[in-house]
């Protein structure tokens, strides 16, 4: 609907239309539209504009805006003075001052406590003034989120490009770029998967295991990932002793982060396409001491078919440009790492990082992945 107010100097006494800034259509005021407009709160003065408009003066604040007469007749005309005063008595309210209208009617513009303006919804602006939220200034929380990267050696980019609220995008010392969740940040509880000397940084592998209990006759399939495949099963997972376990498949990964984003994306995504092929925790629960990624045999292929796309990902590098895209919030470097009860004994010693060359580190790590799974080798001497 659209509208046009003008104030009137003297608020006690009714507008003529002379007194008008407004293009006056001379045609005559029907009784039953100022009876209308009477009944409604409001004192119709005359007709503007074109023979559908009428001017309207309201009765509480005697401001004056135009509407269409069949707004009068059929429905209840709103006064833009008295909605604009509402706000601004809000915005008084929740501390913050009002600027102005946007140019989206659910918006406004404010100047918050610390001086600098944001752009709000009026709803949002009336839960600040009952005290259920408080207005956050992104100007500030932008330089708060600075400061913090800044102690750990990140800097701070922008958002986080993949739309999450809860991550943001950064740039370590040494210039790898990785999105990190803020809450980690805060603390600390993060590695670079750049330069770092954590399993974030190593060489990892995604991971297919058939796993067969013939005691109680049960079969299943895991996905996951791990540095050390066999080790992880071998140890880690709690299997009975007399569980078959075999690796069906392995993908070589970059880096553990790389190797955690992969992995959670496609659990994601077999969780939404095959929700049936999902196995319920409480089914193996009692057989090892993990809480996901099991599936059921008849999901083999659906798994293969994952892993080969993965793997057709790390062939053509694809993976190695989305290598930031990490998962679930508040997760951290240790509560990620599956071998974190295991410390590697192989993990180089810091001095020998200080002295390394940033460039170097990344060739020799480019080169451990793409070898063909030497920790598999070593171990049962498969060639993948």
């Amino acid at each position: 609907m659209s509208k046009t107010t003008c104030s009137s100097p003297d608020t006690r006494a009714p507008l003529s239309a002379t007194d008008l800034p407004l293009v006056i259509h001379h045609g005559e005021l029907h009784a039953h539209w100022v009876e209308a407009a009477r009944s409604k709160g409001f004192d119709l003065i005359a007709r503007v504009r074109d023979r559908l408009h009428v001017a309207l003066r309201c009765q509480t604040c005697g401001g004056v805006h135009v509407a269409r007469h069949s707004v009068v007749m059929t429905a209840q005309p709103l006064c833009p003075h008295c909605i604009e005063a509402r706000w601004r008595a809000t915005a008084l309210a929740a501390g913050l001052t009002w600027l102005g209208r946007d140019a989206h009617r659910h918006y406004g513009h404010y100047r918050l406590r610390c001086g600098h303006t944001a752009r709000r919804q009026f709803t949002f602006v009336e839960r600040v003034a009952s005290g259920v939220v408080s207005a956050r200034c992104e100007t500030c929380l932008v330089h708060r989120e600075e400061e913090e990267a800044l102690r750990f050696g990140w800097m701070r980019l922008g958002r986080d490009p993949q739309g999450n609220p809860n991550y943001r995008l950064y740039r370590h010392s040494c210039g790898h770029e990785q999105r990190i969740a803020r809450a980690n940040l805060q603390w600390g509880q993060c590695d670079c998967a750049g330069c770092g000397q954590s399993w974030t940084a190593k060489p990892s592998y995604i991971y297919l295991l058939d796993i067969r209990h013939s005691g109680t006759g049960r079969h299943y399939l895991k996905l996951g990932y791990s540095s050390h495949p066999v080790k992880r099963h071998k140890h880690q997972l709690g299997l009975p002793k007399d569980a078959d376990v075999e690796v069906l498949r392995v993908v070589a990964m970059p880096t553990g982060h790389n190797a955690c984003t992969i992995e959670k994306a496609a659990h994601a995504e077999l969780r939404r396409l095959y929700p049936e092929a999902v196995v319920p925790n409480p089914e193996y629960a009692d057989m090892m001491n993990v809480v996901s990624e099991i599936y059921r045999p008849q999901a083999l292929a659906i798994l293969q078919k994952t892993l080969e796309r993965i793997a057709a990902e790390v062939a053509t590098g694809a993976c190695i440009r989305t290598l930031n895209d990490l998962s679930d919030q508040g997760q951290i470097a240790g509560a990620n790492n599956p071998e974190t009860p295991h410390p590697d004994p192989e993990s180089r010693a810091p001095a020998e990082a200080v002295t390394r060359n940033p460039d170097a580190m990344l060739e020799d790590r480019a080169a451990a992945w793409r070898d063909r799974l030497p920790i598999l080798d070593r171990h049962w001497g498969l060639t993948g």
